[in-house]
This record gives structure tokens, C-alpha cells and sequence, in this order.
């Protein structure tokens, strides 16, 4: 099944300079300079050839479709899903809602506890690191020692090969209902 992704508020998370580095790390190279961004360029072993467009500039009305257009040529030119590209591209999603299965519970008496989930991102399973006050410790070690989903808003952002989400709210176990949903 091929996914396209069009979510304008997950696309407009996308930042050109960590766009520029996944070209320039993935063999892509600049070919023209475009007003003030730049035009890249790559043809894979099978000959099929794409151009990405990167501008410094976020607030253009039209920078998801634009992104859109770049993961579809993404996703031609390397033989990968627009969500594998995706989810490396993302750096910064503020207000994600995430569902997962906590994996880990720290707390020590009198200080916040830390939680470590593993959810989707983007469509794939990421450990993500939290800090939830202690009133939340006995709902987290319940649904940890019952293997039950558990969900979270917050401000998720990407640190080396996991996520932190910040300023973690509405922590709440999934039921049955709302995992199938």
C-alpha cells in the first residue's frame, strides 16, 4: 500500500536545513539556485531522475504542497515510502497526540517520573522519553505492568534516534474502544 503524506501541519514541520542535510547525506546534489533556494537533483540506478525544491523560507502559503512535491520525488528516485522519509525529516511536531506502551517507569518519591513509551511516529514505532508529574506514577506503573496502550499530547521533539515529547498533558489510558479507532 503506498501512502501519501498531505498533512499540511505535519509538513510545514519540516526544516529546510534538515531537508538539505537528508539530500546531501542521501547523494543528492544542487543543480541551480532558485530565488534564494536551491533546486537538487539525483537519478537513481534504474534512471528514474527527480528534483527537489528547498527554500529557506517556511511561511511561503505553498510550502506543504511544495514539501508534497518533494516526497513524492523522495519517494520515486530512492524506492522509499514517503513515511520512512518522513519520519527522518521530522524534527519538531508541537501538540502531537501519541499512543504507545510504556516500556519503562523511573520515579523516585517527591520527584517527577520518567517514562519512556514506545509509539508511532509518523507511522513508525519510536521510543519516546517523558517526564510526568507524580500524580500520574500510579497510572503509569498500572498500565505499564498491564501492558495497556496509554495516550499523551504534547510538544514532540526528535533527539538523536528517539523523541522527547515536552510539556506532556491529558495522560490517560487507551481503552480497547479507542486503540481500535
Amino acid at each position: 500500500m503506498k501512502v501519501t503524506v498531505r498533512d499540511s501541519h505535519i509538513l510545514k514541520t519540516i526544516e529546510p536545513n534538515v531537508l538539505e542535510t537528508y539530500l546531501q547525506t542521501n547523494g543528492w546534489h544542487k543543480t541551480r539556485q532558485f530565488f534564494e533556494g536551491f533546486i537538487w537533483y539525483k537519478k537513481n540506478d534504474t534512471g528514474q531522475a527527480g528534483e527537489v525544491l528547498v527554500s529557506p523560507h517556511k511561511e511561503f502559503v505553498d510550502f506543504a504542497e511544495v514539501m508534497c512535491d518533494n516526497l513524492k520525488a523522495l519517494e520515486v528516485v530512492e524506492k522509499r515510502s514517503q513515511l520512512e522519509i518522513v519520519s527522518e525529516l521530522i524534527t519538531f511536531l508541537p501538540n502531537a497526540a501519541i499512543s504507545g506502551w510504556i516500556n519503562k517507569v523511573d520515579w523516585e518519591k517527591g520527584a517527577t517520573v520518567q517514562i519512556t513509551l514506545i509509539g508511532f511516529v509518523v507511522g513508525k514505532l519510536r521510543k519516546i522519553n517523558l517526564e510526568l508529574p507524580e500524580a500520574d506514577y500510579q497510572l503509569a506503573l498500572k498500565a505499564y505492568e498491564a501492558r495497556s496502550p496509554v495516550t499523551c499530547f504534547g510538544d514532540l521533539i526528535k533527539e538523536n534516534d528517539g523523541f522527547v515529547l515536552n510539556n506532556p498533558r491529558d495522560f490517560a489510558l487507551l481503552t480497547e474502544a479507542e486503540l481500535i479507532s
